[in-house]
């Protein structure tokens, strides 16, 4: 019985460094930034939630800046107003200035910038932004700098992921679940899977940390019976008393007998 009880330990054991290292790998690759909805049909103005998320536990998220892509060029944005929050969109110049029904547009947008409110550790806040025109196929995609309150600065880039984009046109179908298959409310916003949390008290990311913190928990709750009953027996051992698991089988056998 002993041989079995070590072999239950070492692999509860082998269990619970495999969780924690889950964990520690799952922070970072946590969208912190997101867009829903994430594809759409090209063309024309639509309106998108842009989420910033605070995965972090010691502090709070102060600032997000968006940096629009040099192509395809986007010349109208604008911002429902977010309470506690300003918007500031910052143009840049176009060169060569482009042609579009009559007009000359020689500004597109260049930074978006959401500053003076916010996000708790754990939590999101949402903003709405209406674009256009779009284009009738590719992807938009921005850099995003997210500040904190500690000072802490984190980047996302086309060299790193996840990246907040918009995938325009024709394309693979996204799986059931995911951000682009959510319905769409009225404004062209989609509600999303926890969409029942009024912004700013959701978590981003919630459910994958407590799966993970739940099989942390049985695994150190199943180890510590183990534990317990090594104590056990190691002290019966000790007063010269028989194995729990020994006692029950001789009386078994007497009773066989």
């Amino acid at each position: 019985m002993s041989h079995r009880w070590k072999a239950l330990s070492r692999t509860l054991s082998a269990l619970l460094t495999a969780v924690l290292g889950l964990l520690a790998l799952s922070a970072p690759a946590a969208a912190q930034v997101s867009i829903v909805p994430d594809r759409v049909d090209g063309g024309g103005t639509q309106t998108f939630a842009f989420r910033l998320a605070n995965e972090r536990a010691e502090t709070k998220s102060t600032r997000l800046e968006l940096v629009f892509p040099q192509n395809p060029p986007v010349a109208y944005v604008e911002v429902a107003p977010a309470q506690g929050w300003t918007a500031t969109v910052r143009p840049r110049p176009l060169d060569p200035p482009l042609h579009v029904g009559g007009k000359v547009i020689g500004e597109v947008a260049g930074t978006l910038v959401f500053e003076g409110g916010a996000v708790a550790p754990k939590q999101f806040e949402q903003f709405l932004v209406t674009m256009g025109p779009l284009p009738a196929d590719g992807r938009l995609q921005f850099q995003a700098t997210q500040t904190f309150a500690n000072g802490a600065v984190a980047h996302w880039d086309e060299t790193t992921s996840p990246t907040p984009a918009i995938t325009f046109g024709s394309g693979p179908a996204p799986a059931p679940g995911s951000v682009a298959a959510q319905p769409v409310q009225a404004g062209g916003v989609a509600a999303p899977a926890d969409e029942a949390a009024p912004p700013g008290e959701g978590g981003s990311g919630g459910l994958p940390f407590a799966l993970l913190w739940g099989a942390i928990g049985l695994s150190l709750v199943v180890i510590a019976a183990v534990g317990y009953q090594a104590h056990r027996r190691k002290a019966a051992i000790a007063a010269g008393e028989p194995e729990p698991e020994l006692e029950r089988a001789e009386e078994t056998q007497v009773g066989a007998e």
